[in-house]
């Protein structure tokens, strides 16, 4: 059957539901069955449950209990800094999600924006677009123009499905003669602060495995993600282990979305959650029937059918380990409520620096493998919105005395219809980097380069090759690329000559990181705060050692699930080779990377290496203390931030208050290997770190190798002994280390001077002896 016969019919028998039943639910799945013809992204789909009957062609079932309302702004939604719309026609697009297990009741638009007091009221108009339906159109008028308005509109809740798109179109005039499409009188703000609130009655969804990862996340839900794990019992070491796994599978598939993992022990949250139970340890409340394989089942709360649970079950923690590896690996494998696992065969242990999530840096790297949609390449209009392509790199990329980033860009454009100053301006993390005008038809300046017609469309190609300063990249970026085009008219009464400017970045430009080594000074906490770094080097984890309390509590275990997550949001991938440690087991630990989260436990084992800490934290002690050394600014930092870095030579204070510090430093165990240590006053003053690393403002505080989370801020250190890490050949190390201390270079530079003097000098004395005998 064609998709489209089978749209039909699926819309026919909800419509005859919706009709005998009177409700609106029926009719909201028809809005969410409908085939959207606009351009979504592979992800926005919602998956179908296989098997379904006709009574049941979704996953949705009747809804229960328990109506919400949900309120989205448009910085939430990504637009931190609003819309700005300019011209006689500007328009933006801002897409949102519903979620597969809510049913939509209400909708409605809360929108804040202000406008021109030039705009003519009987010509000037503000339209609102749900999906390519029109459902307002908002006037002008003298009055309140200037001000910042409020305006609520009702949003059909037939109109919605998973993926939404809402479009702002504005139509302004400022006079009714001949009038300049971009005056600057013609603007209207949408404010940051614009609503979208959703109000949903829960959906059970259907005992199904293929809905996964759904409703546990769900790509629809831009909100942090929040999953519960649940134990029947304090987890040991192999189960903590299996749900550490599947927080890096939630963490990566969250993406930019942080992700946290609330614990709970014996007792089931009233929210979708995932259970990990053995035939010894289950969960009390919950009837699960003894396991004889590693299981994984989609089970309702006994409490509450609309509820999720995951079980994650084995006959013990080695079967668990094998559920979880199964679920974050083969689950697109799966399907019906229940399935057991009787043979798992794990990937091999990854290379280094192949994360999923950061661009390559043995090859040059395609513009088009850095993007979902092609379409994210494309803008229209004589002042589009910038194109914006992120680029993760490794952290321990050395860019000292690199000349720059190869950027071999392809673009395409229409072209004016004389020379003017439209231009195309290229930035990377929001600084400039190089500009080029656009060139009319038929047009060159130089006579070296030529504009190539492409086809019959109209736009024209063009190919820049250029250097990206090596200095502005670290370890998260955007690269962007800006065009503004100026419209043409034959006479002031005119319309634009070529009304409808397009432009693209051609997918084949490639940006080349391959030249630049890994070689970094360490510890640098800002590396593992932006990436994870130097665990996330191997991104299944393959180096790294865990360690943590003999007996963690609730809150060592969220702080250990979140940070992983933030590994597998770097990463873009699940991992499954780190392992777990007591802080007893340093055997455990040697030639290893080590992360170790706060306990006493492990405040004991700090302690014992705490010689060379920057920093000792006790419920009613603190111990700082430095390394004399000069103090380096590190990449990055400005005068004001450089200034943190002093410390005192040592401190020591008594004091109660609540503290919470990541601290870095060499492995006491192995050179060149790094431990960064979550430590902090109690278990609940954990979650500080974690906050700190969340939030952008305060992750960008974090750097060098102690980060003080005190007041909700942060303060930065540099205070004990450095290293280095990375593989270069020995000429480069010598001459970048050389390079640290102008002073010696001078000094060894005068010496070898009078050495060769001297050998000079003897060598022409000899030559004159000879001389003379001869």
């Amino acid at each position: 059957m064609r998709l489209g016969e089978s749209w039909k019919l699926r819309a026919a028998c909800l419509l005859s539901f919706a009709v005998a039943t009177g409700g609106t639910v029926a009719l909201a799945e028809m809005a969410n069955a409908a085939p959207n013809t606009a351009a979504k992204p592979a992800s926005a789909t919602v998956p179908a449950v296989p098997g379904a009957t006709e009574s049941a062609s979704s996953p949705l079932i009747a809804p229960s209990a328990g109506p919400t309302e949900t309120t989205v702004t448009l910085a939430q939604l990504g637009q931190v800094n609003g819309l700005r719309l300019r011209g006689t026609e500007g328009s933006v697009d801002v897409n949102f999600g519903v979620r597969l297990d809510r049913g939509v009741t209400s909708a409605v638009l809360r929108l804040r924006y202000g406008y021109s007091p030039a705009l003519l009221p009987q010509m000037s108009q503000l339209k609102v677009y749900l999906n390519e339906e029109l459902v307002a159109t908002l006037p002008y008028d003298k009055d309140n123009a200037g001000k910042n308005l409020m305006r609520e509109i009702p949003l059909d809740p037939r109109l919605l499905s998973g993926f939404n798109r809402l479009r702002l179109v504005f139509l302004g005039h400022y006079t009714m003669e001949c009038e300049d499409p971009m005056h600057s009188a013609l603007w209207t703000d949408i404010s940051p602060a614009t609503e979208i609130v959703i109000g949903s009655q829960p959906l059970a969804l259907d005992n199904d495995l293929a809905i996964l990862p759904a409703p546990f996340f769900d790509r629809h839900d831009n909100r942090p993600l929040q999953v519960p794990f649940v134990f029947g019992a304090l987890p040991s070491q192999a189960i903590t282990h299996a749900a550490g796994v599947v927080a890096t599978w939630l963490g990566a598939l969250g993406d930019y979305r942080n992700a946290r993992f609330p614990v709970a022990i014996g007792t089931l949250p009233a929210r979708h959650a995932i259970v990990f139970a053995t035939n010894d340890t289950r969960v009390a409340g919950l009837d699960l029937v003894p396991v004889d394989a590693p299981t994984l089942s989609m089970i309702s709360h006994p409490g509450d059918p609309s509820v999720k649970l995951l079980v994650v079950q084995g006959r013990d923690a080695k079967d668990l380990e094998t559920a979880a590896l199964a679920l974050v690996s083969g689950r697109a494998a799966l399907s019906g409520a229940s399935a057991k696992i009787t043979s798992m065969q794990p990937l091999p242990r990854r290379p280094a620096y192949d994360a999923p999530r950061w661009i390559r840096t043995d090859r040059p790297v395609k513009i088009g493998e850095l993007v979902n949609d092609p379409a994210e390449l494309q803008v229209q209009g004589y002042s589009p919105w910038p194109i914006r392509v992120r680029l993760n790199l490794p952290a321990d990329l050395l860019t000292w005395q690199n000349t720059g980033i190869p950027l071999d860009l392809r673009y395409r454009y229409t072209p004016p219809v004389k020379p003017d100053e439209s231009s195309m301006a290229i930035e990377v993390n929001d600084q400039f980097v190089r500009a080029y005008r656009l060139k009319a038809s038929g047009s060159s300046t130089d006579k070296s380069h030529m504009v190539v017609e492409l086809l019959n469309d109209g736009t024209f190609a063009d190919q820049q090759a250029l250097l990206i300063p090596a200095f502005q990249v670290a370890a998260r970026n955007f690269l962007s690329f800006q065009f503004a085009m100026a419209p043409h008219k034959e006479n002031m009464c005119s319309q634009p000559v070529g009304s409808s400017a397009r432009a693209a970045i051609d997918a084949d430009s490639t940006v080349d990181f391959s030249t630049l080594p890994h070689y970094a000074q360490m510890p640098n906490l800002g590396f593992f705060a932006n990436s994870g770094f130097p665990f996330t080097k191997y991104s299944d984890l393959a180096e790294t050692t865990v360690v943590m309390s003999k007996a963690p509590d609730k809150a060592e275990l969220e702080t250990l699930f979140a940070m992983l997550g933030q590994m597998g949001k770097s990463t873009g991938v699940y991992a499954n080779r780190f392992e777990l440690a007591d802080a007893s087991q340093t055997d455990r630990m040697k030639d290893r990377d080590v992360l170790m989260i706060g306990g006493r436990d492990v405040g004991n084992l700090l302690a014992k290496w705490g010689k060379s800490l920057p920093l000792l934290i006790d419920q009613s002690r603190r111990v700082m203390s430095s390394v004399p050394q000069p103090v380096q600014r590190e990449r990055g930092l400005g005068i004001a931030q450089a200034a943190e870095l002093d410390g005192p030579v040592r401190l020591d204070a008594q004091t109660d208050g609540p503290l919470a510090a990541l601290i870095g430093f060499e492995s006491p165990l192995a050179p060149r290997r790094s431990v960064i240590a979550l430590s902090a006053t109690g278990p609940e003053v954990l979650q500080r770190v974690v906050d700190a690393v969340e939030d952008d403002v305060q992750r960008g505080n974090i750097h060098g190798d102690l980060a003080i989370m005190s007041a909700g801020r942060t303060e930065a250190f540099r205070l004990g002994d450095t290293y280095y890490v990375g593989d270069v050949s020995l000429w480069t190390r010598a001459r970048f280390h050389l390079s640290q201390h102008p002073v010696l270079v001078a000094l060894a530079a005068l010496l070898a001077a009078f050495v060769i003097a001297i050998k000079c000098f003897g060598w022409l004395q000899r030559r004159a002896a000879r001389r003379l005998e001869q």
